[in-house]
Order: structure tokens, then sequence, then C-alpha cells
């Protein structure tokens, strides 16, 4: 009798993996919705958020780059204006942040947004990525940016957006500069307040373990982070939003999530040479402000903190008004 319950045990649990690694790649390999489904949403989602688009400006392309094809959103000022790479956060896409993008062209930057791999429109399997691996399809937009435009080129981050950012800001001393809106130093131990994960220090490295064992499963972003506080202007919060949103990531892989728990910087953060802005809200439900200000003290670079009251965590698409004159102004000083 035992050894049939243990049998019928095992069964059960490699039925169970089979389901969830079937699901997961269905859900990894999704086809991308029709350009037409696209345009109506981004449309909708441009008259929700009351934003004021030069979308005669905006171009779209694609550059291929470490085996994905990388899409990208332009808005070119011209090849002698300084030119700025957006790097969207968690879940999103260029487009999300399409009035910070087109503020600042208009403020005299090229701007050059993009999707990373297995977000928006890129390729790459859904919500399947390294950090590792978004600061190379970085620094590949950097390298289009330059050859198009020339000149200078720095780095805008938001949300995970930021945390690219910096720690592509670690690994090329070339760039001008980088905007990040939140930062972290993915060291696996103080970094873990950033998650609604919080294991024990002494059960990090089982957990890391667990991450790559099951490095190519899916599982919702709700496991790991709680978007139900984010809210947009309409009231609508980010969770919601994301299961709406046709090109959004809602579920990723939990080599995603072990990239997220540890990922070294190319150099420590007091040998970063490239000029930081660090952008923080200080109503923000995800970066504890004592974290990223622990972090930003130890930068020796040349460094700016604007700290933004009584905001929230989406100051970037919420606040673009209040963040988009200084930065322009920080950004003109240092790239002059």
């Amino acid at each position: 009798m035992r050894k049939k319950i243990i049998i019928a045990v095992i069964c059960v649990v490699a039925l169970f993996h089979i389901a969830w690694y079937a699901g997961s790649k269905i859900y990894q390999n999704r086809a991308l919705p029709d350009k037409e489904s696209v345009h109506r949403q981004l449309e909708n989602d441009r008259k929700r958020m009351n934003m004021d688009v030069d979308l005669k400006a905006m171009q779209e392309t694609t550059i291929e780059a470490n085996g994905f094809t990388l899409h990208l959103t332009v808005f070119p000022a011209g090849g002698k204006a300084p030119t700025l790479v957006f790097v969207p956060g968690t879940t999103a896409y260029a487009q999300v942040y399409c009035q910070f993008m087109s503020d600042m062209y208009r403020r005299g930057f090229n701007v050059v947004g993009f999707d990373p791999r297995g977000h928006g429109l890129s390729s790459g399997g859904r919500g399947d990525y390294t950090i590792s691996g978004l600061v190379d399809d970085t620094l590949a937009v950097v390298k289009y940016a330059r050859a198009r435009f020339g000149g200078k080129v720095a780095l805008a981050g938001s949300s995970q957006g930021g945390m690219v950012a910096f720690y592509a800001a670690a690994r090329d001393d070339s760039l001008s500069a980088a905007v990040c809106h939140n930062i972290a130093d993915l060291n696996g131990k103080d970094n873990l307040v950033l998650s609604t994960i919080r294991p024990p220090l002494f059960l990090v490295p089982a957990a890391e373990l667990l991450m790559s064992l099951y490095g190519s499963y899916s599982l919702p972003i709700s496991f790991y982070l709680d978007l139900t506080k984010e809210k947009f202007p309409d009231g609508t919060d980010a969770a919601t939003l994301v299961h709406k949103d046709i090109l959004a990531v809602s579920w990723i892989t939990f080599r995603a999530l072990g990239s997220l728990m540890r990922t070294g910087l190319a150099k420590p953060v007091e040998k970063i040479r490239v000029p930081i802005l660090l952008i923080h809200a200080d109503r923000d439900n995800i970066f504890p402000q004592s974290y990223v200000e622990g972090i930003y003290s130890r930068l020796t670079c040349p460094k700016k903190y604007l700290l933004f009251k009584n905001t929230e965590h989406l100051v970037m698409t919420n606040n673009v008004g209040e963040v988009v004159p200084p930065v322009s102004a920080w950004l003109r000083e240092i790239m002059r």
C-alpha cells in the first residue's frame, strides 16, 4: 500500500511539472500581436494617460543584437544633438514611457527607446531574460545610437530599467551619463528588500540553486512584486493593466528571477566613473529610500540626486512634467 502511495505521489508531482513546463513554454513562445491590435492599444493608452506625444517625429525600427530582434522607438532631433537611450521597467516596453521620450526630444535630445529581449515587440521568450542580457541589449542600442547620430550618448532607465542603466554604467566607461530611476546592487543580500520573497540569508544559496534548476519555468510577476499599489493617473493599478496589456510581460522565468536575486556589477559601486543621476520618489513602495540612498552614498563619480516629494513609484509615467526639466538640464551640463 505504501509503495502504491509513493508511486502515486511521484506520478502527480511528475504530471504537475510536465504541465507547468508546458504552460511556461506556451507563454514564453506566444506569438506577438498583430500590428493593428498594437496600434489600437497604444492609441488608447495615450488617450487614457492624456499623453501629448509628437507622433510625427516618432519613428519605429529594429536592430539585430545578441541573437535577438530588438524593437526601437526613435525620436530623432538631429545629428548634432545629444542622444539618450531609454530602458523600460519590469513587464514594460519603450512606448509605455512615450511621454518622457517625446518631452526629452522636445528639449533637443535624440531619444532611442527599446523593448528588451522577451518584452514588447522584441523577439525572445516572453519574460525570459537576465540582467546581464538586458545590459548586453542596452549597449547594443547605444552602439546603434552612436552609429546613427554620432556624438555623446547617455542612458536613462526606470525601475528595472534604472537598475540596467546602472549596471551598464558599471560596465561601459564610454557612456556620457546614466539617469537611473532606482538603482540596485544585486548582491543577494541587501537587495532582498526589493522583493516580496525575502528568504533568510542562509537560505539564499538554496534559493539560487532552486532557481537554476527551474530556470526555464515561468511564474507570475505577482509572485515577487506587488503591483496592485502602483496607480496610474486614472486610478488603474499596474497589476490590472499588465494583465490587460497585450504587450506587457505578466510571467517571468526563474532564470530572470535568479538574476534579479544575484548579479554582480562589472566593478564595485565605488569604482563607477560614469556620472549618475538618481531619481527617487519618496512614496516608492518597491524601492526603499534608505536602500537607494545607501548605494548613492557609495558613488564617487559625478552625481546628483533628485528626490520627488509626495510621489509614488510610477514617477516616470505619472510625473513626467516634473521629471524632464531637471533631467534635461543635468544631462546638458554633463554632456556639453
